[in-house]
């Protein structure tokens, strides 16, 4: 349900900005398939959404709050995989599209329009929290202090991030984006985010009992200069690099970071 919050202007203008983002696909309901058996039978580790998936566990009667939902794919899947799910999210439509969404698929979502740092929940409602490009935009500290809090003791939650740790890499990354539009999806950003580091990540995981990291996205981050039907090798490929190389995790461009309370 959409409610009117109360936004400092940094969020106001991050909640625009997905409004818009989000306003030309609000008419696409249906599930799709394909990617929700990622979801539903994952079992290919160099994919990140499976191997998140994997570190989620078994979801059926669990409270799972989907942490900045956007337009409420994830959470639409959770829910389908026999989940209790709620999913929070700043931008209007992006509430109003998950409601939409799990009504269109017969599926039981509660949908919020809530900031995430700090949500309205009562201490330690949830067994399961995901996350997909939030903590970036919140800051880790800020996020993973709410997480912590909201999440019952033997409670898991896994996040999937955007990293920033090679300076090289980002000013490479700042040049195409203000240099080169036909590239498209590198201009889709706001001002306000900044990709995680591993020192931060470090940092910030340690109140939580357990910790586990996963990189990915080393030749992946190139995928727009490459054919669809070579990016699956390309995922595997990164994967068997960084695992004989662990310290190329420092020019990776994700994360899957998963901690239990």
């Amino acid at each position: 349900m959409a409610t009117n919050i109360e936004l400092d202007p940094v969020l106001r203008e991050e909640a625009a900005f997905a409004d818009r983002d989000y306003a030309p696909y609000a008419d696409q309901l249906e599930i799709n398939a394909t990617m929700f058996e990622r979801y539903a039978a994952p079992t290919d580790v160099s994919d990140w959404r499976q191997m998140s998936a994997l570190l989620l566990g078994d979801l059926r009667g669990q409270e799972l709050l989907d942490f900045g939902c956007g337009m409420g794919e994830e959470s639409t899947y959770f829910a389908k995989l026999g989940a209790n799910v709620t999913g929070i999210d700043i931008s209007e439509i992006g509430v109003q599209n998950l409601e939409r969404r799990a009504a269109h698929n017969g599926l039981d979502v509660r949908a919020l329009q809530m900031r995430v740092d700090p949500t309205s929940f009562d201490d330690e409602a949830f067994d399961r929290i995901h996350g997909l490009g939030i903590l970036h935009h919140v800051g880790i500290g800020a996020g993973l202090a709410e997480v912590h809090r909201l999440l019952r003791p033997g409670g898991i939650a896994v996040f999937l991030e955007p990293l920033g740790d090679s300076p090289v890499v980002e000013a490479v990354k700042e040049w195409l984006m203000k240099h080169v539009q036909s590239l498209g999806h590198f201009d889709e950003v706001t001002e306000h985010e900044r990709n995680l580091t591993w020192k931060e990540i470090e940092a910030e995981t340690t109140r939580f009992r357990t910790v586990s990291t996963y990189p990915f996205h080393l030749l992946y981050r190139l995928k727009r200069f490459f054919p669809p039907t070579a990016l699956p090798a390309i995922r595997r490929m990164d994967a068997s690099v960084l695992a004989l190389a662990p310290a190329l995790k420092k020019y990776a461009g994700g994360v899957v970071i998963r901690v239990q309370k």
